[in-house]
């Protein structure tokens, strides 16, 4: 019992520092910019998929290939878009 008192009283030692941290966050000034840009690319992936499908309904394997690898190349970009929207804030943390 008397082990568990002390594990508990570590614990609150080791989290004290943690909980005196203040993180003050502004918004994100690029943010709309990152958005529209992200939603630029998935629209020219789901084009670009489009024409692959078309593409491959018509026997041209080759130019399908080439316009599903520039659909997927948009999808990642969108997605790094996003990223940059949602973790490019102007988060401060004053500590101890």
């Amino acid at each position: 019992m008397r082990t568990a008192y002390i594990a508990a009283f570590a614990a609150s030692l080791f989290a004290v520092p943690a909980m005196g941290q203040v993180v003050i966050e502004t918004p994100n000034p690029n943010a709309a910019q990152h958005q529209m840009q992200a939603d630029q690319d998935r629209s020219a992936a789901r084009a670009e998929h489009q024409q692959a499908q078309m593409d491959a309904a018509m026997g041209n394997y080759g130019a399908a290939a080439q316009a599903q690898s520039d659909a997927r190349q948009d999808w990642h970009a969108a997605r790094r878009q996003d990223e940059r929207a949602n973790d490019s804030s102007g988060a401060v943390v004053i500590g101890r």
